[in-house]
């Protein structure tokens, strides 16, 4: 189960309960699948983003090949932006 607590921060409870706080880089939505794809990251490892989708906005799922090759592609314009790369060196 998934619970975004604000614009930067979710909250993943696993089956056994223990819960595991991540950072929201970004996400995008594919109207396509009608799904989220978060970009995800643990405090104070920003350099080990990992990327899930969520179909109900209540559970997260891996991604197929072709959702990670989408992702990867998002990803890579994400850090290629000039106005991102000028909002990150503002940091």
């Amino acid at each position: 189960m998934i619970e975004i607590k604000n614009d930067n921060d979710m909250v993943i409870t696993a089956d056994d309960g223990s819960e595991r706080l991540l950072k929201i880089l970004f996400y995008f939505h594919n109207d396509q699948r009608n799904k989220d794809y978060y970009f995800l990251y643990e405090e104070g490892n920003e350099d080990e983003v990992i990327v899930m989708g969520t179909a109900d906005g209540e559970s997260l799922s891996t991604l197929t090949d072709e959702e990670f090759d989408e992702a990867e592609q998002v990803f890579e314009a994400y850090e290629n932006d000039p106005t991102i790369q000028t909002l990150k060196e503002g940091d």
